[in-house]
């Protein structure tokens, strides 16, 4: 009992470069996808508003999803793939090794960027059923779409990582093999002989 007591508590270390390299990373995406947004819904049509709407209510989703995956999965059945299915084996280990930088881009950037757009999205929605339904209560409409759009995306985040919580190992797995198609396979030079 005194030897654990006498342990030192290692301090969380201060990791300046990473929080650097995620506040501008967030910047630009937020940029990007705010622009692209902005587009895509001036002037845009009920139909395009809803399918841009839904398409960010995806991505938020199915990147927590990743997120969470990546965060609980065990890294042991991955060392055990790593024989049948190398490369896709040797990806998963290394999000899994770099979870928190991972689950940080997956769940906190991409997803809280695509939650925002989803706000901006259904104020997008209300204008365009203020503008064609006049005479109803413009503060009712506004408050049930952003309602609706919260209600279905928390719904949908609470299935899906009720199945990242459940299935880690094959979340982790999917990601590598998609990730897999962008790595180039590397090949060992041989040594010259003298």
């Amino acid at each position: 009992m005194i030897r654990i007591l006498s342990k030192k508590i290692e301090k969380p270390k201060k990791n300046t470069k990473w929080l650097i390299q995620i506040f501008f990373t967030t910047l630009g995406l937020s940029v990007l996808f705010a622009l692209i947004a902005e587009l895509m819904l001036k002037d845009a049509s009920l139909g395009l508003a809803l399918m841009l709407v839904m398409l960010l209510m995806f991505g938020n989703i199915f990147f927590d999803v990743i997120g969470m995956a990546i965060t609980v999965c065990n890294i042991k059945p991955l060392l055990e793939l790593q024989k049948k299915q190398r490369r896709e084996a040797l990806i998963a280990i290394k999000l899994v090794k770099n979870a928190d930088k991972v689950s940080s881009i997956c769940s906190d950037v991409v997803g809280d960027i695509c939650s925002i757009l989803c706000g901006a999205g259904g104020v997008t929605i209300a204008i365009i059923l203020i503008e064609c339904f006049p005479g109803l209560n413009s503060l009712l409409i506004s408050l049930l779409v952003n309602a609706i759009i919260a209600s279905v995306t928390i719904a949908a985040k609470a299935i899906g990582k009720a199945y990242a919580i459940n299935n880690p190992t094959k979340v982790v797995m999917w990601v590598a093999k998609n990730l897999s198609f962008f790595y180039k396979k590397r090949t060992k030079k041989c040594p010259k002989k003298p």
